[in-house]
């Protein structure tokens, strides 16, 4: 399997639903659990991600997990900018663009979520929210592009292949004027085990993300199998 699969478990799942997942998945890929359950992730043959990341060093920042806290643990990438973040919890581009850099800081690869919502710019929305994520960062080695467009997330929609592929190559040209090198493009949004085998022949694509469907363990054995 050459395709970066990473899960977003989100919230969905109880500490019951945890304790008779973590053994059952043994390929490679990243499981990103609530922050609560990632000690039951770790230790396993898969890579540990969290969900969000703070803005701040150690310090007096309640409720807050950062980067050096996450690192010495053992987390190995973190979801920034996911849209249930921008728009649920007001997140702004310049706390977005700080969670970046102190992740990267401490060495975690960052997979930074961007996309549309139905009606809007794509172009000129995923231009802004590329610049203003990645402002002051020049080396793209440990960055993963995720294009989400929302109107797609828990929708069962998804756009066609051509039109992924059009954006994917619409993100490497903004990337590669900005840092000379392209970038690790992923595609999330209501990916599952039904659409995989036709997502999965969009040329340049290294791999998907993958919200609900990744929290059955045997859904997401099936897509993994698919790749």
């Amino acid at each position: 399997m050459n395709k970066i699969i990473i899960g977003n478990l989100k919230a969905y799942m109880t500490y019951q639903d945890v304790k008779n997942y973590v053994d059952k998945i043994t390929d490679n890929v990243i499981l990103c659990p609530s922050a609560i359950y990632v000690p039951y992730f770790l230790n396993h043959n898969y890579k540990v991600g969290l969900q969000n990341i703070s803005c701040y060093d150690n310090g007096a920042h309640t409720g807050e997990i950062t980067a050096e806290q996450a690192k010495e643990i053992g987390i190995s990438y973190v979801i920034v900018g996911h849209s249930e973040r921008r728009y649920e919890q007001n997140e702004t581009d310049s706390q977005i663009n700080k969670k970046i850099v102190k992740a990267l800081e401490k060495n975690i690869n960052v997979i930074l979520c961007i996309g549309e919502k139905k009606g809007e710019n794509k172009e000129k929305i995923i231009k802004k929210q590329l610049l203003s994520a990645l402002e002051n960062v020049n080396d793209l080695s440990n960055v993963i592009i995720a294009y989400e467009p929302i109107w797609c997330i828990g929708t069962g929609i998804t756009p066609t292949n051509n039109e992924i592929q059009t954006t994917i190559d619409f993100i490497q040209t903004i990337l590669y004027e900005k840092c000379s090198q392209n970038a690790k493009i992923i595609y999330g949004g209501s990916v599952d085990k039904d659409n995989i085998n036709i997502l999965k022949n969009i040329d340049n694509l290294s791999g998907f993300l993958i919200g609900k469907a990744s929290t059955d363990c045997e859904h997401l054995k099936k897509i993994i199998d698919s790749l």
